[in-house]
């Protein structure tokens, strides 16, 4: 019964310790890490639609914004009988509105543009300015990757809010042009390529 319980202890010191461990920003790569690759995304004209996108935003949440207030100025029984001296206020509430809901999104599509990405032997990682903004563990890691772009996704994975997707969390090199040459490091290190292009898998599989 003690050996029992003692071994249910353990197991939960050891869900704790992979709990605290995710939440832990990751480590600079150290002794025995070594740097097999780095690289920036291309995205230039990915930012230059983004920043219309943006500003298109912003253009119509402050149109709606207003379109919502502009009855109230008549007087009713919300907003009573507002004067001259209530349009700052206004305008402060549409501006913090439209900052709520836009500035997340600026910045998240600027820190993407910003990033940059390191393959070690050990690991995947994006650095937005000097500060590592995503890991995935190599060994184990299940790995998609097309012409420009190289998907990890793990359970040990640690990705910041600028990092993430609707859709399942993957730390991502997105738009670079040696793709499948940065997927075929990460091969050999530990990922396991599961999109593999069928003549690389002929290639693989052929006798030496």
């Amino acid at each position: 019964m003690r050996s029992q319980m003692a071994s249910g202890e353990a197991v939960a010191d050891g869900a704790v310790d992979v709990a605290e461990a995710r939440t832990m920003r990751p480590q600079r790569p150290g002794e025995g890490e070594t740097i097999l690759w780095q690289g920036r995304p291309a995205m230039l004209v990915r930012k230059l639609w983004e920043l219309v996108g943006f500003l298109l935003l912003l253009g119509l949440l402050s149109w709606l914004a207003l379109a919502l207030i502009e009855p109230h100025f008549a007087g009713s029984s919300f907003a009573g009988s507002p004067n001259a001296s209530a349009l700052p206020l206004v305008l402060a509430m549409v501006a913090g509105m439209v900052l709520i809901i836009a500035l997340p999104v600026w910045l998240r599509s600027n820190g993407r543009a910003r990033a940059r990405y390191m393959l070690t032997n050990r690991r995947a990682l994006v650095w937005i300015g000097d500060r590592i903004a995503g890991e995935a563990l190599l060994f184990g890691a299940e790995m998609q990757a097309d012409a420009t772009e190289v998907r990890f996704e793990t359970p040990g994975l640690w990705l910041s809010w600028r990092l993430k997707d609707e859709g399942a969390d993957m730390l991502r090199f997105e738009q670079i042009g040696e793709a499948l040459a940065v997927a075929a490091l990460a091969e050999e290190h530990g990922a396991r390529w599961v999109n593999r292009p069928a003549e690389d898998q002929d290639d693989a599989n052929a006798p030496a």
